[in-house]
């Protein structure tokens, strides 16, 4: 197998630190772990990138939801979470 490219990142002291922390409890390496961690996040940003773009797709299509209307229906909501909130009994132990 080809060897994987390297990438140089300049951490914080204190990032470092907690690297280190995750590697020794972990037993993994620090590029093992910061490997995972940039795939995650990879990943996640793609597919909010892959989100964004299919809705700014539909907006210009005419499908969106015009924004006063959302955030009305957005107020309503949190309204309604209000009320039924103060509804319910808090139990403390």
């Amino acid at each position: 197998m080809p060897a994987k490219p390297i990438l140089n990142v300049r951490l914080s002291p204190e990032t470092l630190r907690k690297l280190d922390a995750v590697a020794a409890a972990t037993r993994r390496t620090r590029s093992f772990i910061a490997n995972e961690a940039l795939e995650a996040w990879v990943e996640r940003e793609l597919a909010l990138i892959e989100e964004l773009q299919i809705a700014l797709e539909e907006g210009r299509a005419g499908k969106g939801i015009p924004h006063d209307k959302a955030m009305r229906q957005i107020d309503m909501a949190v309204e309604r979470a209000i009320k039924r909130g103060s509804r319910r009994k808090v139990v403390r132990k």
